[in-house]
C-alpha cells in the first residue's frame, strides 16, 4: 500500500466520467490543488482523436495518449480525473498517485454499458485502486466528503 504523505497526485476514476470529472473540480477546489481532465488533455493534444485514429491508426493514437497520460502523471498537487478506458491502458503510469476508484452502482454508470463489463471493469478498478469510495448516488458533495475521509485513513 502507497503512503499517501508521499504521493504527488489524486488520480479519480469512475464508470460514470462526467460524474467523475465534476467530483475531481470540486476535490480540487476544496484541497487547494490543480485540475487535469485526462480526456481532455488528450483531446487538446491530439486536438481531434477520431482523425488521427482514421488517418494514423490505432497504434499510434494509443501511443501519443500514453505520452500526454505519462505527462499527466508527473503532474505534482494535482487531482486528475480519467476515464475507465484510458486509465485501463496507462494504469501503470500512477506508481507515485493515490488512485481513489468511486465506485456507485450499475444504474448510475453512463453510456451503454452491460452488467459483463460492469462486473469486469469494477472487478479491475477494484484490484488498481488504492483508496475506494463506495457512493450509492451522483452527490458531488458525498463523493468529496467520502474521498477525503479516506485520505485521512477514516
Amino acid at each position: 500500500m502507497k503512503d499517501l504523505n508521499k504521493v504527488e497526485n489524486i488520480v479519480l476514476v469512475s464508470l460514470a466520467d462526467k460524474f467523475c470529472k465534476g467530483v475531481a473540480v470540486s476535490l480540487a477546489g476544496k484541497l487547494d490543488m490543480y485540475n487535469a481532465d485526462a480526456k481532455e488533455m488528450v483531446t487538446y493534444d491530439l486536438i481531434n482523436p477520431k482523425e488521427v485514429l482514421e488517418k494514423c491508426g490505432i497504434e499510434y493514437l494509443k501511443k501519443r495518449e500514453r505520452g500526454v497520460i505519462s505527462s499527466m502523471s508527473e503532474f505534482q498537487n494535482a487531482v486528475i480525473s480519467i476515464s475507465f478506458e484510458l486509465f485501463k491502458d496507462n494504469c501503470d503510469l500512477f506508481e507515485k498517485s493515490c488512485v481513489c476508484y468511486l465506485f456507485l452502482p450499475l444504474n448510475f454508470a453512463e453510456g451503454a454499458i452491460n452488467e459483463i463489463d460492469y462486473k469486469f471493469r469494477h472487478q479491475f478498478l477494484t484490484e488498481k485502486a488504492d483508496k475506494i469510495v463506495f457512493l450509492d448516488s451522483k452527490l458531488k458533495k458525498n463523493a468529496v466528503a467520502g474521498i477525503i475521509a479516506q485520505l485521512k485513513g477514516e
